[in-house]
């Protein structure tokens, strides 16, 4: 049991005096993280700009207009070209390393452990972006092979191709979420509700797309059996024997 506190005014100042102690002795640790946080910031925004020019000195951004790259960013109002987003990734990942650095200085163990979670979810994250993005230009490459495949004979190629280039990128969706930890068990429904989606709508592009040609062909078919049996001589075996039966010549009337 604690022992009782008989003289209030003295307990104060002990306690404001332990408070105080416990400050300044933390005070070289506070500056040491302060400094390392301000050193940081300024050597992580450096290097970022470094990383920016040499990414355009050899011409990713060129890489990233070919890859679509730049057009999805351009989608996302995303002002910063590839070189800039790329070396963005990089000053904020340093930079969560300069904040896990100065929480071990001060001893904060709980924001050490947050930092360490989110560092050790970036690699992921940047994997599945990878994935993305190369899904999104085979779902293009795809789509475009399909349709000038199809064009030339099947009104709806356009359709097709863009449920190839669904099926495809649906792959790489999947595959992305796969990197960064979603539930197995949501994955398969959603893989399984992907499938049947585009087989069904396969199904009716195909043959609403398909009908005319089938009719087409259909047609061809019965006349050139038409024609084949016009040319057919009308001979009739009427004794059976296989041998043509002759007509008598009919008489001339005098």
């Amino acid at each position: 049991m604690p022992a009782a506190v008989t003289d209030l005014p003295t307990a104060l100042l002990t306690g404001l005096a332990a408070g105080i102690a416990t400050l300044i002795s933390a005070i070289p640790a506070i500056l040491g993280a302060l400094l390392i946080l301000i050193l940081g910031w300024i050597i992580t925004g450096v290097l970022a700009g470094a990383v920016a020019r040499a990414l355009r000195a050899v011409r990713v951004n060129a890489a990233a207009d070919r890859a679509g790259v730049t057009r999805v960013l351009q989608r996302a109002q995303v002002r910063a070209d590839a070189a800039g987003v790329i070396a963005g990734v990089v000053k904020w990942y340093l930079r969560l390393i300069v904040i896990l650095m100065a929480a071990d200085a001060v001893k904060l163990t709980a924001v050490s452990t947050i930092v360490n979670q989110i560092l050790a979810f970036v690699p992921n994250l940047l994997v599945a972006v990878l994935i993305l993005a190369a899904f999104s230009w085979l779902a293009s490459l795809a789509r475009n092979l399909v349709t000038a495949a199809l064009e030339p004979s099947m009104p709806n190629a356009k359709t097709i191709g863009v449920l190839a280039y669904g099926a495809t990128f649906g792959f790489g969706v999947l595959a992305a979420a796969t990197q960064i930890g979603v539930a197995a068990t949501l994955l398969n429904i959603l893989f399984i509700g992907i499938v049947g989606a585009l087989a069904l709508a396969f199904g009716l592009a195909f043959g609403l797309g398909g009908r005319e040609e089938a009719a087409r062909i259909w047609q061809n078919m019965r006349g050139a059996v038409g024609d084949m049996t016009q040319n057919v001589p009308a001979t009739a075996n009427a004794s059976g024997n296989g041998r043509p039966v002759e007509r008598p010549q009919q008489m001339s009337r005098s």
